[in-house]
């Protein structure tokens, strides 16, 4: 089956590329919260970073050692990613909560969690649920709508499609979200070290995605921070904000960091670093 027989499949994969999730989806967890594995790293007042879909906490050491002269920072394994096992049965809500578990190990009161991607959307939905476990959130590319609906008939196509075609759906999402040729094959490359039954639960439990609403009383300090690829030149935040689900939330900071993508680690580690710190200072000062 060619992809170009499924109708929306095109923003599907630009949906992918920036992955969100669904604000029903976090309303209960059906499963106990797994222990996912975590790198601690220095001391002082906590910064917590999960990384994006298909990534792993290690890819985050660039930015982490620039954090560590004033912070101790943990980084998070996404549930089914490196050495953390999935959920059973695995649902966008076990995931946020095995987070949340994580958060909750923390001094809340002197913690700011960091979500990239994915990463950031289950950071948001966790600290949305217990606002004590975090004094702030800082997300990063992330976003809370689907670009298109996707009817009943188009969604058993697509499953279909993606059952026979899994590897093939993986290249085209990875091949959107580098900079150049070169950042597409790296992020294919360190995609493929997630087990493909794992990838494929998260790409089915994504396509009812809707999570912009539960940033109307979303009661932590947020920024949002962006790449190139998630705000490009030209474009206003309002518009980004829009197309991202976040035009909702009642008050939040923004950064843009130029001349980077979905490897915003590696393109610009000490803007990024920056970004983040200045971020915890001024959530933890209570500014």
């Amino acid at each position: 089956m060619k992809h170009s027989v499924i109708p929306g499949l095109s923003a599907l994969l630009v949906l992918f590329g920036g992955v969100c999730a669904p604000a029903a989806a976090f309303a209960a967890a059906s499963a106990a919260p797994v222990s996912l594995k975590t790198t601690d790293l220095g001391s002082g007042a906590t910064i917590v970073i999960v990384h994006n879909l298909g990534s792993a906490r290690m890819s985050w050491l660039p930015v982490a050692r620039k954090l560590l002269g004033k912070y101790r920072v943990v980084l998070v394994d996404l549930p089914g990613h490196g050495d953390s096992p999935m959920p059973d049965p695995f649902s966008l809500a076990a995931a946020a909560s095995a987070i949340d578990a994580v958060l909750a190990q923390q001094k809340g009161d002197s913690t700011v969690v960091v979500g990239h991607g994915l990463g950031g959307t289950l950071a948001l939905m966790a600290v949305a649920k217990n606002p004590g476990h975090a004094k702030g959130v800082a997300v990063i590319d992330a976003t809370l709508k689907a670009p298109t609906a996707i009817p009943d008939a188009q969604r058993k196509m697509f499953l279909s499609w993606l059952d026979e075609n899994f590897d093939a759906f993986l290249t085209q999402v990875y091949a959107k979200q580098g900079r150049d040729s070169t950042q597409s094959a790296e992020l294919l490359a360190q995609a493929s070290l997630v087990p493909r039954a794992n990838l494929k639960q998260y790409y089915i439990a994504l396509l009812d995605l809707d999570g912009s609403a539960a940033l109307k009383d979303f009661k932590r300090p947020l920024v949002y921070i962006a790449s190139d690829r998630a705000w490009p030149v030209g474009q206003t935040w309002a518009s980004v904000a829009k197309e991202r689900g976040f035009d909702l939330a009642a008050a939040i900071d923004t950064v843009r960091i130029p001349a980077s993508g979905q490897l915003i680690t590696k393109d610009q580690p000490d803007s990024l670093a920056s970004a983040i710190a200045a971020f915890a200072a001024k959530v933890l000062a209570g500014k």
